[in-house]
Parts: C-alpha cells; structure tokens; sequence
C-alpha cells in the first residue's frame, strides 16, 4: 500500500503513473489522490515510529498535526470516493504487486 502511495504522491498527471496504472486511470488525475497519498505514507511512518522507536516522544502539536492529516484524508476521500479514479486506487492497493508483473 505504501508504494501504491508513493507512486500516485509523485504522479504528476495520470500519464505520469507506471504503465498498469496509467492505462486503468481517466486524465485528469485528481490532486485528492496526492493528498491522501501522501497522508497514508506520512501516518504510517509515524505509526511505525510510535510502534518501534522506543525513544521516539510524541508532543500534543505532533498528535494534533497527524489527526489533522487523517481527518484532511477522509475529506479528500469523500470527494473522490465515487469517482472513477477512485476505483483504481483501491484496486491499485490490493493487487499491485499481481499487476507489477
């Protein structure tokens, strides 16, 4: 899911995805999909962090700012959700590593 995250946050344009993506995707790319795009791989390295990094402190300003970006995502998502595009994004986090090959 995180690579599916990191190649629709670097997209610049639908052509811009790898080739198995960019022939399922309608122009133009919603910039809805780089925002969410970027909030997954931002909180889950911050969950991972939380998880792992025993040394790792969290401030109120860095918890408020990660609930912001979630809550943000959801936004974005619920004006994306029923668009075409938005199908493909899930798909595209299910089976990736099937179309990759």
């Amino acid at each position: 899911m995180k690579e599916v995250c990191q190649t629709y946050w670097r997209a610049t344009a639908a052509s811009s995805l790898p080739r198995h993506l960019n022939q399922l995707v309608m122009p133009p790319l919603e910039p809805e999909f780089k925002r969410i795009a970027n909030a997954f791989v931002e909180l889950q390295e911050a969950r991972h962090t939380a998880d792992y990094d025993a040394g790792a402190l969290f401030d109120r300003n860095d918890v408020l700012q990660k609930i912001d970006l979630a809550e943000r995502a959801f936004s974005d998502w619920n004006i994306i959700k029923s668009k075409p595009n938005a199908n493909v994004f899930l798909a595209a986090l299910l089976l990736n590593s099937l179309w990759r090959k």
